[in-house]
């Protein structure tokens, strides 16, 4: 009588196992049936908007007696000439290195 307890204690985890796995694998197929369902429709939602707000946006620019964003004005800039203040301090035809080194140290205090 013993082994009839232990056999109808295994196979009802069996059992058990069989109907879990089944019903966590149709809520798993569920779930990602859903989650493809939103992601389609997200992505409708979102060509639709785009879509409508470029209708939008020609119908608001056809108006002819005003002139489009995309037309710029042309604007002529003037510059003032430069007029030196004081004359400019001729530059070296070469970089003397150990000068340059000099005057470093001498505003670095060192």
């Amino acid at each position: 009588m013993n082994w009839l307890k232990v056999g109808a204690i295994v196979v009802g985890g069996i059992v058990v196992y069989f109907v879990v796995h089944t019903v966590v694998s149709l809520f798993f197929g569920l779930l990602s049936a859903l989650a493809f369902v939103a992601i389609v429709a997200g992505g409708g939602y979102v060509a639709y908007k785009l879509l409508g707000a470029r209708r939008r946006r020609e119908v608001r620019d056809r108006p002819e007696g005003r002139r489009s964003r995309r037309q710029v004005e042309s604007r002529e800039v003037v510059v003032p000439p430069v007029t030196p203040s004081a004359p400019a301090r001729p530059q070296p035809a070469h970089i003397d290195v150990e000068d340059d080194l000099a005057r470093l140290k001498r505003e670095m205090g060192s």
